[in-house]
């Protein structure tokens, strides 16, 4: 990883990367707007699968499970976008500053 990408490792250390059997994802590592795009966002892996879930869903595949994966699916979407928007809001965005989340339904 190049000097300028540092501040932006992974928290575990990791540079970003999911490298298993048949699986290759690169994270997007620091904001786009200092970084450019190098990398996906967690959002477009969640797209990309609930893409593939409808797929099943519209042919044999269709089930109640697949559903429910979907249902899971679009809250976890949501909830990266409201967690984008309080960012925004809060001047928080494309810094590794915290920011203020309510408290979640348990």
């Amino acid at each position: 990883m190049s000097e300028n990408m540092e501040p932006w490792r992974s928290l575990d250390g990791s540079e970003g990367f999911v490298c298993q059997p048949f699986i290759h994802i690169i994270f997007q590592r620091g904001p786009v707007d200092k970084v450019g795009i190098n990398g996906t966002r967690i959002e477009d892996v969640i797209e990309v699968l609930i893409q593939r879930l409808l797929d099943h869903q519209g042919r044999e595949l269709e089930c109640e499970e697949n559903a429910i994966a979907l249902n899971h699916l679009d809250m976890a979407r949501e909830a990266l976008m409201l967690r984008r928007t309080r960012r925004e809001e809060q001047g928080t965005l494309n810094t590794r500053l915290a920011h203020e989340s309510a408290e979640l339904v348990k």
